[in-house]
């Protein structure tokens, strides 16, 4: 049975969360595979008893109906590229066994500081319980203080998000295949590997593990099937959001077909108990560790049977996460920001007696505006 201690100010549809703290930075430097071995100073073996047994909800997805050719599709999953003191999130946009687009971005925590930002709510209720001093941070958002970091730490050349662009440039267009040859080619380098003379432009010496994540993803991420269209020249955005409430923050990406939404993947993190769920990548090493009554940082996607269990016994739900969420995925695809913006706004008009499934086809979620709303944020950051 589900801990009775996630349930604490639940509404219908309207969901809690529990938050907690975490680790140290990582400090690992990511600038070259020689000067890495002087900086890693981590391993899975460094976690805490209270953690080694967490159970991990990566969203890996077996046997998955994924359409073929000429349909957009989105998989997403979640790892550990580089360390144990951070995860992953891992979205790749694919054409049949064609890779357009890869988005990826980590996660850790850090020391408070000006120069860092916190992932949505951290100044909230998600916020509270992080480790005394510390917050949890995106990597992407933060690139020049994470960057500052490495250049400090491993003489670091360039920016974090300048080699993360070069391994997801790198990848666009390519075969799965192609990038599985590629991460031999890597391995194969042993520990002198130049990393940019397989992958240019790219200097992490943890190159060989994005790319792996990458292909993990096309091959076994959890699934959202876009529209169909021969037009492989999408433009495409991963935000950070808080479309439900001030104890989570999500994950989303949109993929546009000139106008019009081709594809979507939307995905919230809270902190739960692992009794019930599963924590993201690492979570049973070092980004684990310290956290307030041995909580975890978890995926509501990931953990779909767990959270829609609690949903429907604390909050009466008729569906479950994953479908609700599906409905608004469908709902979006092949609609135009102006059309998502009016299906906001006659949401938000429907007063207290609203039913959401006059205007979304198949949702309950009494947050489907807020959902809606960050799928058009991240639409509209595809034009920056």
């Amino acid at each position: 049975m589900l801990n009775k201690k996630l349930v604490a100010g639940f509404t219908v549809l309207t969901f809690s969360a529990l938050v907690l703290g975490a680790c140290s930075p990582d400090k690992k430097d990511e600038s070259s595979a020689s000067s890495s071995a002087k900086t890693e100073q981590t391993t899975a073996s460094s976690a805490k008893a209270s953690n080694a047994d967490v159970k991990i909800a990566d969203g890996k997805t077996e046997n998955a109906e994924v359409p073929g050719a000429g349909t957009i599709v989105m998989r997403q999953l979640y790892t550990a590229p580089h360390g144990d003191k951070s995860f992953a999130v891992v979205n790749v946009t694919l054409d049949g066994d064609k890779i357009l687009s890869a988005r990826m971005d980590e996660f850790q925590y850090v020391e408070k500081g000006d120069d860092w930002t916190g992932v949505p709510n951290a100044d909230a209720k998600l916020g509270e319980n992080f480790p005394s001093g510390n917050i949890l941070v995106a990597k992407e958002e933060n690139s020049k203080a994470y960057s500052a970091m490495m250049k400090d730490h491993g003489g670091a050349t360039q920016t974090w998000d300048e080699s993360m662009t070069a391994i997801t440039n790198f990848v666009k267009g390519k075969t799965i295949a192609e990038v599985e040859k590629a991460v031999k080619d890597l391995d194969a380098q042993g520990e002198d590997a130049k990393v940019s003379d397989v992958v240019s432009g790219a200097t992490f010496s943890d190159t060989k593990g994005y790319l792996q994540s990458i292909v993990d993803a096309a091959k076994s991420g959890m699934v959202s099937v876009g529209e169909k269209t021969s037009s492989t020249d999408l433009k495409e955005a991963m935000i950070l959001a808080a479309p439900h409430g001030d104890q989570s923050f999500a994950t989303v990406t949109v993929a546009l077909d000139g106008d019009k939404v081709a594809a979507t993947f939307v995905d919230e993190f809270q902190y739960v108990d692992p009794a019930d769920f599963g924590g993201v990548p690492n979570s049973n090493a070092a980004f684990g560790e310290g956290i307030k009554d041995n909580l975890v940082l978890g995926s509501k996607y990931a953990n779909n049977e767990a959270y829609s269990a609690l949903m429907k016994d604390h909050a009466q739900a008729t569906q479950t996460w994953e479908e609700n969420i599906h409905a608004v995925d469908a709902f979006a695809k092949g609609k135009t920001v102006a059309e998502l913006e009016k299906a906001v706004s006659d949401l938000k008009g429907q007063g207290e007696d609203a039913k959401v499934s006059d205007v979304v086809s198949g949702a309950t979620f009494a947050d489907t505006a807020g959902y809606l709303q960050a799928i058009i944020d991240a639409a509209k950051k595809t034009a920056e």
